[in-house]
């Protein structure tokens, strides 16, 4: 059965700051939750409710709170061991993680989602499923959790997010919002704003129709930032998967789009839909990116996802093994094509889902993850992107982010690299604000004083705290 992830936590009691199972969008099957995930969600209550009481607030309550954000990942280390920089007396001293942790990273969140006015979830038919869990009887899905005004809530308004980008599928069965609706999004945001908040994807694919002409309009007429594609689709209504690299079929978009003074091209690899079958081409594979790459070198491609397919997905939790040989099928790959091919250095690599699936599965995966596409493309071919909001407000994976180190033990035996400051300033958002054109310097000064600022100064001073929602479904 699939349910949302916060309705399931409502229906046992168990928000959290940080999400405690793996859940999906619906592009991808989520996982069952692990053994060490549980062992984690219990702990994070247990110490929450020891320390909500010198607080004075409810377990709940306290979990919304900065202190309750240090409880998370106090529990993540205890469970998995230390991964996290964090010290005792954040849980109780809202003064001292203010001094630990002084918040002056430019964020630029590279993927992130809202549905449409009118429109249902990407699959809707799994609301379907509500009138027969009896576990979730009354907790029927609320028809504006992914729009518009709860988005600029949870990213804008809880998190510490500067620039986002909103993206989205062109695909009628993965339906969320087309170009037309992401650029009235882009520019009602940047209009409310008074200052550049957003930038947009165009989404699109050979099997629009007028394709080329349509990518036209969408750089000519909406100005978006970026194009979006989705290789690996569901093979219906007219639509088919493809390749990068194919040059009869995407080649003459690559040339087209030079003469419009666009560079940035998207695309979704990894995370497929189901476990491709013997002897099938699974067209999420990034295989395809190196010749498109070295052919095309004045474009920039990023692969959503960095390519990320979970090898756990089909093992029962118990089951769940890491290769220290660290394999990761497709991440692996991709980072051992730049490797053997240097000049790809318009290639970037993006951690939405990706990042927040494996820290919280486990962290050492995520360090091999972080240390293996480091390692390979440089840290400023990284960049930050959440998927929120499936995965809730993007503040959980910033926090986790800026929290993370990668064991000396794994540096020594791996190759890998510590993660300094300075590095995370850059995954964070000085990387994506390079590739899009953002002055950070302006556009720092812009927002400072800009009227989404002064919205969440009243927000704050009105009592507003984060909901802790993590929408993405999960297995109930």
């Amino acid at each position: 059965m699939w349910v949302k992830k916060f309705h399931k936590d409502d229906v046992e009691d168990k928000r959290s700051p940080i999400p405690t199972q793996v859940v999906s969008n619906e592009e991808y099957l989520p996982r069952p939750q692990t053994k060490q995930q549980k062992q984690v969600e219990e702990l994070i209550q247990s110490l929450a409710t020891k320390y909500s009481k010198t607080a004075g607030l409810s377990r709940r309550d306290f979990l919304k709170t900065v202190n309750g954000m240090a409880v998370a990942f106090t529990a993540m280390n205890q469970v998995f061991g230390e991964y996290f920089q964090v010290q005792a007396e954040e849980m109780i001293d809202e003064s001292a993680i203010k001094e630990l942790w002084p918040k002056n990273e430019f964020i630029f969140d590279v993927q992130t989602h809202h549905v449409a006015t009118g429109k249902t979830e990407p699959l809707g038919f799994r609301v379907m499923a509500w009138p027969f869990n009896k576990e979730l009887e009354g907790k029927k899905p609320q028809k504006d959790d992914l729009k518009f005004n709860n988005y600029v809530k949870e990213v804008f308004l809880d998190s510490e997010v500067s620039v986002a980008c909103l993206s989205g599928i062109a695909s009628k069965v993965l339906d969320t919002m087309n170009g037309d609706e992401m650029v009235e999004a882009r520019n009602n945001i940047n209009a409310m704003s008074g200052s550049q908040r957003m930038v947009c994807h165009g989404p699109i694919a050979p099997y629009t129709p007028n394709f080329l002409e349509e990518a036209e309009r969408q750089a000519l007429d909406l100005n978006i930032d970026a194009w979006k594609f989705y290789t690996g689709v569901f093979e219906m209504n007219g639509e088919y998967s493809w390749r990068m690299d194919d040059e009869e079929l995407i080649y003459p978009f690559y040339e087209k789009i030079k003469t419009w003074g666009k560079n940035i091209v998207c695309a979704h690899k990894g995370l497929p839909f189901r476990k491709p079958r013997p002897g099938e081409i699974d067209y999420t594979h990034p295989r395809d990116i190196k010749q498109a790459s070295l052919d095309h070198p004045d474009l920039n491609f990023v692969i959503y996802h960095s390519g990320f397919r979970d090898q756990h997905m089909n093992l029962p939790p118990e089951d769940l093994y890491i290769d220290e040989n660290a394999y990761m099928p497709y991440t692996t790959d991709i980072c051992q094509d730049r490797i053997d091919n240097p000049g790809m250095t318009n290639v970037y690599m993006e951690l939405g889902t990706t990042f927040g699936h494996t820290v919280i599965t486990h962290p050492k995966i995520c360090a091999h993850l972080l240390g293996q596409i480091i390692k390979a493309f440089g840290v400023d071919h990284v960049l930050f992107g959440t998927d929120s909001i499936w995965w809730g407000s993007p503040q959980w994976q910033i926090e986790a982010l800026r929290r993370f180190q990668i064991p000396e033990d794994m540096q020594e035996k791996f190759g890998y690299a510590p993660i300094t400051d300075e590095d995370k300033a850059k995954i964070f958002g000085l990387n994506s604000a390079k590739l899009y054109g953002v002055n950070v310097d302006e556009t720092r000064q812009q927002i400072a004083n800009d009227r989404m600022t002064h919205l969440k100064e009243v927000y704050l001073a009105e009592g507003g705290s984060p909901s802790n929602n993590i929408y993405g479904w999960v297995l109930g």
